[in-house]
């Protein structure tokens, strides 16, 4: 007999709608959908596109998900209601709910799921297959069904980071005999059979922008969803996006330009929420060319960046500063008392006296203010642009730069090689992904392609020692501070600096309830089931120049 899982989290315990800002749930009603790509195909596994997941995600289900109402709790459930982590972290097991129908009525059992990630796993019938790499530590040879409802997993060694895995949006489960008789066509074309909130509309095909999605009477989570349907616009052109949003006949739009933005917070009817995404502006320093191999003049260089300059400069007043290397609102992000401690982290009370500060400790160190340094650039105009930033805030420290222009390919190989000069304007952030052991892990660990200081130069035995700490922790509170204490170790070696974090916005009409606001358009909460229409909310105004209240913005 198979014993029961470790945590089965309780559906009262995370299904919280926010209710303080939204009302109480309204059944019925149609939420229409503004996205900005066309809806070419469904293929998610293995040519996986953000209109692939839009046109999939309603239909089908994960085994774990991210919480709707909750951006930075844990994961909750999917189409299992618990999991087990081995003691010795060599797998894990799932427990499936027994409650789960097909579309088409069939039960859902275990065998869909694990041919389903034997399939992401082999690659076998698919072109591109997104996820083999990410699951490359499962051992297919014991992937295997206990029972109908009892998914086992084994890894190559242990490791508890692949739970962030099955909440991936791409791991979502197909239907075994579906794929068997339709193959990487179906997968493209075919949308009729899922588990998910939501059924595709019958008399459609998939590449007309318009698609059509009912509720599923027979979904497994009571209560939900709450719309009757969901149609999801793929609209190319801006500003037919702007155009077809303020004539209200799409409800909600992630927002794709700041022109976008500035319209709907003027706008009496619409709300707007905004909050920083998960990429940075980096100002990487090489500790491999000296003076810069000296910690205290990466501080001061550091120290030297007026961020909230850079904000009104670069991205036109529309970023966040944040703290530390999480983006800002992240769950795992630094204390601030923490994150003050060090130099630099933190906007002064007076940026001119820290920069003053700064400019002596350089010349405490001996720094070479008659030499040219290099600072190594992307020549996309937008990188040039913020480049610039970084330069005019080095030229006030007294350090003077030439860029080192480079097209997109080279510049990709000079970052990645370490051939690059002695600074580097880079994008940055956590690799898509809000999590300390692979959001940081991806620009920071010794042999990731994107940890720019690694080529030529040693590996930070205290970074990797951390990192291999935190990959060996399951409980959530372990590895938040475990992830803290890394942030904070890092920061203090100012190996590279978030200069500011871009932001992204959403825009609803009042009627939409329940939506949270995500740090990145990627998620969960493209299944849509956690936000309702509440007609009587329809002629609700006052909301000109409003930019805040919103759950999960700034």
């Amino acid at each position: 007999m198979v014993e029961g899982p470790q945590e089965a989290p309780d559906f009262a315990s995370y299904w919280k709608p926010p209710i303080d800002f939204y009302g109480e749930p309204v059944y019925g009603g149609t939420l229409r959908i503004n996205y900005e790509d066309p809806l070419e195909h469904a293929n998610i596994w293995g040519a996986l596109t953000g209109a692939a997941r839009r046109v999939r995600l309603p239909v089908h289900d994960t085994l774990m998900q991210d919480n709707p109402y909750n951006p930075g709790s844990p994961y909750i459930p999917g189409l299992a209601y618990g999991w087990t982590v081995d003691a010795d972290l060599s797998g894990v097991t799932f427990y499936l709910k027994d409650n789960v129908q097909w579309h088409n009525g069939a039960p859902f059992v275990c065998e869909d799921a694990r041919f389903t990630y034997e399939t992401m796993i082999t690659g076998e019938g698919i072109t591109r297959p997104y996820m083999q790499v990410r699951l490359k530590n499962v051992i297919l040879d014991e992937l295997q069904c206990l029972d109908d409802h009892t998914l086992k997993f084994r890894y190559e060694a242990p490791d508890a980071v692949p739970l962030l895995h099955y909440g991936n949006t791409a791991t979502v489960i197909f239907n075994k005999e579906w794929f068997l008789a339709g193959g990487e066509d179906a997968m493209f074309q075919d949308v009729s059979l899922g588990t998910g909130p939501f059924m595709w509309q019958e008399g459609q095909t998939v590449g007309f922008d318009q698609q059509h999605f009912d509720k599923n009477p027979n979904y497994h989570v009571e209560g939900v969803p709450y719309v009757d349907q969901v149609t999801i616009f793929g609209i190319l052109d801006e500003t037919v996006q702007q155009a077809t949003m303020l004539a209200h006949q799409t409800d909600w739009h992630w927002v794709r330009n700041f022109g976008q933005y500035d319209e709907y917070v003027s706008h009496d009817q619409i709300q707007v929420v905004i909050r920083a995404t998960r990429s940075s502006e980096n100002l990487w320093i090489n500790m491999r060319n000296a003076p810069f191999d000296n910690v205290r003049i990466r501080q001061a260089i550091a120290m030297g960046m007026d961020r909230a300059t850079g904000i009104i400069v670069s991205l036109s007043g529309y970023g966040s500063q944040g703290l530390g290397l999480m983006p800002p609102g992240s769950a795992w992000a630094v204390s601030e008392a923490d994150g003050c401690s060090l130099p630099g982290w933190c906007e002064p009370a007076d940026m001119e006296a820290q920069r003053a500060e700064a400019i002596q400790i350089l010349n405490e160190e001996g720094f070479d203010f008659d030499k040219t340094y290099v600072l190594t650039v992307e020549s996309d105009a937008q990188r040039v642009n913020r480049a610039t930033f970084m330069q005019e805030q080095l030229r006030l420290l007294g350090i003077k730069t030439d860029f080192d222009t480079n097209e997109t390919v080279s510049y990709r190989e000079i970052s990645q090689n370490g051939k690059w000069g002695d600074f580097l304007a880079s994008t940055g952030g956590v690799a898509g992904i809000d999590d300390p052991f692979i959001g940081l892990g991806h620009y920071h660990r010794c042999d990731s392609l994107y940890n720019f200081q690694t080529p030529g130069a040693e590996c930070d035995a205290t970074a990797e020692g951390l990192f291999e700490e935190l990959g060996q922790l399951t409980a959530y509170e372990d590895q938040k501070a475990k992830g803290q204490e890394i942030q904070l170790y890092l920061m203090s070696q100012y190996w590279n600096f978030p200069a500011f974090w871009e932001q992204e916005a959403v825009a609803f009409w009042p009627e939409v309830r329940g939506y949270v606001h995500f740090p990145g358009p990627t998620s969960s909460h493209l299944r849509w089931a956690h936000m309702w229409i509440d007609p009587a909310r329809a002629d609700d105004t006052g909301f000109s120049g409003q930019t805040t209240g919103v759950p999960g913005g700034e």
